[in-house]
């Protein structure tokens, strides 16, 4: 970070270096007082705004520090020590944009620090962004051969992509550097759990899983691993309390960024509200025709909820050649901010003219084409299971597109939200108890029913049991409701040809191609499921399924 050494003012200067000293000493708030003391007296060094920062962020004023950060940066743009403190800063404030572009402009600034390739590829990961993140990982590496940080992250990679040997290479070295990296453990527990070794995973974890020095996002990823060992290894009630205890540190870790944010299941209650209050007539379009706005392109929403079996289903058409995909990116987010809000706001969307119309769709189809994606005569898949509470915005812009819904057990898919290490937004910070989960799940299923009532569009159930139990006669039938042949490339949807995304918590069981372990596995936690089901049963029923195990039926 800028030193106090090259200063024109011999007051900056002597100033300066007394604020460097406190730091020096770990006095941070005895920097920040005399940072402020040189300030005032009108003297001007970015290490004053850097000393600031350094204080306030032990006080978890990060917001605060870092428009002291961006100060020193403007009297210091270069300095790379400081650009790392911003994206560390950012990463905080979970602006992972951000936090990137500042480790790509210290990478810039100084390719030469291995420091800055490391945290830009922690970012990149951070992101779900795996093959740039290894890219940078490795560029790290190269840099500093033995660094522990470094060598644990790819081995983490490794195991999410499922590469064994190389998880196993990666992992032995940092932890012959550092007995104790976390990383390391994590990532021998993930190849052993995917492998069946339930018993050498829990070995890797128990040493780490009660270390007082790990974070807070490492420690709840151990529990939910420790909760799968347990898992695997029979013992249901154990398991169930790693996944609530590897929860709940996820609740502590995120808590303050959703603290002044309006509830999710008030914003969602909001919107059912308002859309059940709107009239009817206003959300049927008798003229179809041209509506999608993209000449031949056939437009589809995958929906349904998280865990229902929507990224098989994609995965499957995907492989079609007559079918074009784009997995889990929020192209309407935006537009559902602006006409989702309130009653007003949607009182707005469903009274938009032609030309606004089509204003937003030409955006959308921008976004789309952004990613790479060529539509012309192919049937495209939009698959986003968040989306379901879009429906009204989708059938505004969109009166010509199908819906392909997602059924699973709802005891199965709010089991395993819960169970699942999802990204943390304002919606799946819900997921962290099970009782949140299922309101969340409630809230969604009741949009989906009152959108199948009010709006035109063509709703088709693909069901999760159905596609593991026969896939082929299941494929078939969404390829008729889709307009095109079945295709047998389609089986083919876990093969190694196919770049599955190891970010996403369905990677491992995609890899597996299809199995049936997991369509009944909720029964293992039927005691503990038991306080949720009075508000799942009504969804129970609308699907079709038991309301008890098929044993007991």
């Amino acid at each position: 970070m800028t030193r106090p050494d090259d200063n024109r003012s011999a007051a900056t200067g002597q100033a300066a270096r007394a604020v460097h000293e406190a730091v020096e000493a770990s006095d941070y708030q005895r920097a920040a007082m005399l940072a402020d003391a040189a300030l005032s007296r009108g003297l001007v060094h970015p290490f004053f705004y850097i000393a600031g920062a350094l204080w306030l962020e032990r006080q978890g004023r990060d917001s605060d520090a870092l428009a002291l950060f961006m100060k020193a940066r403007n009297l210091a743009p270069g300095d790379t020590t400081l650009l790392n403190a911003i994206g560390l800063c950012l990463i905080r404030l979970h602006r992972l944009d951000e936090a990137l572009q500042a480790f790509r402009d210290a990478v810039r600034a100084e390719p030469g620090a291995a420091i800055s390739h490391q945290r830009k590829a922690m970012v990149l990961g951070m992101t779900g962004r795996l093959d740039e993140s290894e890219h940078a990982y490795e560029q790290a590496l190269r840099l500093d051969p033995h660094n522990v940080e470094t060598l644990a992250s790819l081995a983490s990679i490794a195991s999410r992509k499922g590469d064994a040997d190389r998880a196993r290479e990666m992992a032995a070295r940092a932890i012959t550097l550092d007995p104790r990296n976390t990383a390391a453990h994590v990532a021998l527990a993930t190849i052993e759990i995917s492998n069946g070794q339930f018993a050498a995973a829990e070995h890797h974890l128990r040493p780490v899983a009660h270390d007082p020095q790990i974070s807070a996002r490492d420690r709840g990823v151990i529990f939910a691993l420790m909760g799968d060992a347990l898992d695997g290894e029979g013992q249901y009630r154990e398991a169930f309390e790693a996944y609530a205890a590897g929860n709940a540190e996820r609740q502590r870790l995120h808590g303050q960024r959703f603290q002044r944010m309006p509830n999710a299941i008030a914003r969602l209650d909001n919107l059912i509200a308002a859309f059940d209050e709107s009239p009817d007539e206003r959300w049927h379009v008798a003229d179809k025709a041209n509506a999608g706005g993209n000449g031949e392109t056939r437009h589809v929403f995958l929906l349904g909820f998280p865990r229902s079996g929507t990224t098989l289903l994609e995965q499957a058409l995907e492989r079609h050649p007559d079918i074009v995909t784009l997995d889990e990116q929020d192209l309407l987010s935006d537009m559902a901010e602006r006409f989702l809000g309130s009653r007003d706001a949607l009182d707005r969307l469903s009274l938009l003219d032609e030309n606004s119309l089509a204003i937003h769709r030409h955006t959308y189809w921008q976004r789309v084409r952004d990613f790479g994606i060529e539509l012309p005569h192919k049937v495209f898949v939009d698959k986003q299971p968040f989306n379901t509470i879009k429906l009204p915005l989708i059938a505004r812009l969109f009166p010509a597109a199908k819906v392909l819904f997602a059924v699973r057990d709802p005891r199965g898919v709010v089991f395993s939200c819960f169970r699942r290490q999802l990204d943390i937004d304002l919606l799946t910070f819900e997921f962290l108890t099970l009782e949140g989960t299922a309101r969340i799940y409630d809230r969604f299923m009741r949009m989906g029913e009152l959108c199948r009532s009010k709006l035109a569009l063509a709703f088709f159930d693909c069901r999760y049991e159905e596609l593991v139990a026969d896939f082929d006669t299941a494929t078939r039938a969404v390829c008729r409701f889709l307009g095109v042949e079945w295709d047998p490339s389609m089986r083919d949807f876990a093969s190694a040809s196919r770049s599955v995304r190891p970010h996403m918590a369905s990677a491992q069981q995609l890899r597996r191609g299809l199995y049936r372990e997991g369509v009944d596995h909720w029964y293992k936690y039927e005691v503990e499921l038991k306080s949720v089901i009075p508000l799942l049963r009504p969804w129970i029923a609308r699907f079709g399924y038991s309301p008890v195990q098929p044993s007991q039926g």
